[in-house]
């Protein structure tokens, strides 16, 4: 980028390599259009401004393909030049008609979601069997019960379809008792990522999952609006709670937040606050956890939000650079290049003895990431339950009536080569399940086991 807009090289139109984007780029901005191979929808549109707080880092390679990366993020995107737009591909401004809206959503899934095989999804037979019931449909409402019945066998959390008045997504087939745990912690809802959800179980801390080291229990700290929290749960051991991984800076914003922003201009901003508030914070927790000979960390409890925060964590437990995964996605070639994510130690407080994490079904999204980067440093012993097995980001798509469609389309592999999608990252040692009878004590049972673990190094 220039300084005073984008770099003409950079004009003109682009379509992305997997991730299923058209990104338009003029003097005065970006247009950002979702596209399979037959329907676009517009996404967003900004101005350069708007440009530069999504992305931190745009380049030419020699291939003339743009490279792009989110700003404060991991990921690189890459877009191949397009010399005009696909005659083959309809630009919807706004079309309600049913049948189409339902192509485009069968297409979308074809292209881009990773994990059919892995799932045991016969997509291409799932759409045939679905189509009569759309043929049959009379209403949005209709096509929505449609497109509901079609995604449900999937049984993959990072999928729902939204409308202005309603989302449906294949929640029934979560692991872990959720009814459960909505009833133990007065939860608003079992998603554990909304902000209620954590208010609810931050409040609640000492008196539900840690009523047996009251005697023991020092220092206890909240921070980052109450999504962290740490202490010496007993003589020599260090105990931190990470309840989900965004929303830690003292803005409104980050307060009240319940998801991860969608607009590419907001996301960048609102993360790099985000990032700057955990790294004061773990600054905070670690000198005060440094004299323990052990640390636990609970992430059982973890709702997901940025991979970058679980990796601000990592960076604090190591002490040279380690690679921790490789991550690629679905595209029109097959998958794209595998990107490794190098660990590097962090400049701050640091923690380099014996760790304990505590996982479960509970434990998804960017908190399985952490899991994953956690399990490749070798002072980590992971305990627990497999995690709920959605690595992937969220893969937004538009409709072309409108509505949101989110979907995974990314396959994180561990340094072994291992995907862990749809069956969790598993544990290094197994302890029993969480089961629906008694949560709150089976929760306890297990910080008992890692604390006994935790003493005995």
């Amino acid at each position: 980028m220039t300084a005073t807009g984008l770099s003409a090289a950079c004009h003109g139109l682009w379509r992305s390599v997997g991730y299923n984007r058209i990104l338009r780029l003029e003097p005065d901005g970006y247009t950002l259009y979702t596209a399979s191979a037959s329907h676009a929808r517009l996404q967003e549109r900004g101005s350069v401004r708007e440009f530069r707080d999504a992305f931190d880092r745009v380049d030419l390679d020699v291939r003339g393909r743009l490279t792009l990366s989110h700003a404060h993020d991991l990921t690189r995107y890459e877009f191949e030049r397009w010399p005009s737009w696909d005659a083959r591909c309809t630009l919807h401004q706004s079309c309600d008609d049913l049948a189409t809206n339902f192509q485009a959503f069968c297409e979308v899934f074809a292209e881009n979601y990773a994990f059919f095989e892995r799932r045991r999804v016969d997509w291409a037979a799932l759409c045939a069997a679905v189509a009569p019931q759309v043929a049959a449909a009379s209403s949005p409402e209709a096509l929505l019960d449609a497109l509901e019945t079609l995604i449900a066998p999937l049984a993959d959390l990072h999928v729902y379809v939204a409308t202005p008045a309603r989302k449906v997504r294949c929640a029934t087939a979560a692991r872990g008792p959720r009814a459960a745990l909505q009833a133990a912690f007065g939860l608003p809802t079992p998603m554990l990522s909304a902000r209620g959800s954590v208010e609810c179980i931050a409040g609640r801390m000492r008196e539900t999952l840690l009523p047996e080291f009251t005697d023991t229990l020092q220092n206890f700290r909240q921070a980052g609006n109450g999504v962290l929290a740490w202490g010496t749960l007993c003589p020599g051991v260090g105990y931190l709670s990470l309840l989900r991984m965004f929303g830690f800076a003292a803005s409104e914003a980050a307060r009240h937040a319940d998801d991860l922003p969608h607009r590419l201009s907001e996301v960048g901003p609102f993360m790099g606050a985000d990032m700057e508030a955990l790294a004061r914070i773990l600054d905070d927790a670690l000198i005060e956890l440094s004299p323990h000979k052990a640390l636990i960390i609970d992430a059982r409890l973890n709702g997901g939000g940025f991979d970058r925060a679980g990796m601000l964590l990592c960076e604090r437990l190591i002490d040279e650079p380690r690679l921790a995964y490789t991550k690629k996605a679905r595209s029109q070639y097959g998958f794209t290049e595998p990107q490794g994510l190098t660990l590097t130690p962090a400049r701050g407080a640091r923690f380099s003895k014996p760790v304990f994490l505590l996982t479960s079904a509970f434990t998804v999204s960017a908190g399985e990431v952490f899991a994953l980067a956690m399990s490749a440093l070798p002072q980590v012993t992971l305990l627990g339950e497999p995690t709920q097995g959605i690595l992937s980001d969220n893969l937004f798509h538009r409709l072309p009536c409108g509505w949101e469609v989110s979907l995974s389309n990314e396959v994180y592999e561990s340094l072994l080569g291992r995907c862990y999608e749809a069956e969790g990252v598993p544990p290094t040692e197994r302890l029993p399940e969480l089961g629906p009878a008694d949560l709150l004590s089976n929760l306890r049972a297990g910080l008992r086991v890692a604390a006994d673990r935790a003493r005995a190094v």
